[in-house]
């Protein structure tokens, strides 16, 4: 079936049938005859078509890293919330930590004349910031700061600090870290700058702590917990970059001491409030964010670029909570 065939049905030209389906001026008699041809015949109007008359595909391209899932859940939830509801669509492609693949997703989402690329939890491959200025494709980053383009994020710096500010440590304490290595480092250092200064508040030797770093998983966190209890003088607290970084400190640990609450066992905290790990172990002290509302802004961002390309670049620092005290 084809755009002249439900023309010739409805007794119309094909040109009237392209203002129905664009949204443009047609009597209500000729929008009511096309409407029920196309009913009849169950046609459906070709994407590729309509994108190459419109330049539109009205399709924003979501590229999502690896990062805790309970993150990855609500910042997607709320992007879609929003361009849902303002009629836009959304292509999620989940690139893990693979460099290459993400630029070759976003090549790919180009070519397809994606109209926006929302990059979830990771910075660019900086040699396509050239390839999106080309392109004139707004693009939004979630998670890290970009300086040529539209970013949302949190205040990690500010969130850590206040979390170890609130952490009931001793200047004597024995502390531990445990940092994000790789491509997350950038929030990771943000986060360890904030803790230590945190930590010096209280009167702790920020250059006392022992700091470890490992991948973003529980596996990880696991390891380097084991390491650390190791160590005959033991620690009083043990610091986590994240939360998923933190079920796994908390798995060694009862492995080691029978119990996560048994008196000689370190205190944990982590990032993030992971609704899983507090089911599973409890309250722990850790920063709370909004990862729904930071999908909402980042969308919203993504909307008014569409709207007018003339847009500069902004960076939104969204706010927090301390949980677990």
């Amino acid at each position: 079936m084809t755009n002249k065939e439900v023309a010739e049905l409805a007794g119309v030209s094909s040109a009237a049938v392209s203002r129905f389906l664009n949204g443009g001026y047609l009597s209500e008699e000729k929008r009511q005859r096309i409407a029920a041809a196309i009913e009849q015949t169950g046609y459906v109007p070709s994407a590729n078509a309509r994108i190459l008359r419109t330049k539109k595909s009205d399709t924003i391209g979501v590229i999502l890293t690896k990062t805790d899932e309970n993150a990855m859940t609500g910042v997607v939830s709320g992007l879609e919330k929003y361009l849902f509801a303002g009629d836009y669509g959304t292509s999620l492609t989940y690139v893990g930590d693979d460099t290459k693949e993400q630029a070759k997703t976003m090549r790919s989402l180009l070519e397809r004349q994606i109209d926006g690329i929302v990059l979830v939890s990771s910075a660019p491959v900086p040699g396509d910031i050239a390839l999106y200025e080309r392109a004139r494709v707004p693009v939004v980053v979630v998670g890290q700061h970009v300086r040529e383009m539209s970013c949302v994020r949190f205040d990690n710096f500010g969130a850590a600090y206040d979390l170890a500010s609130s952490l009931n440590c001793a200047p004597e304490s024995r502390v531990a870290y445990i940092d994000i290595k790789g491509k997350y480092r950038s929030f990771g250092s943000d986060r360890r700058k904030g803790f230590m200064a945190g930590l010096e508040r209280r009167g702790v030797d920020a250059d006392s702590v022992v700091v470890r770093a490992t991948d973003f998983t529980v596996d990880g966190g696991y390891r380097i917990a084991k390491e650390l209890l190791a160590n005959p003088y033991g620690f009083d607290f043990i610091s986590c970059a994240t939360d998923t970084i933190a079920a796994g400190v908390i798995k060694a640990i009862r492995e080691h001491y029978g119990s996560a609450s048994s008196p000689k066992a370190p205190r944990v905290s982590g990032f993030g409030d992971d609704p899983i790990l507090q089911a599973v172990a409890g309250p722990i002290p850790s920063v709370r964010f909004d990862y729904e509302e930071c999908g909402i802004k980042a969308a919203e961002m993504m909307v008014d670029q569409l709207k007018d390309r003339t847009k500069l670049a902004i960076s939104l620092v969204l706010g927090y909570q301390v949980v677990g005290i």
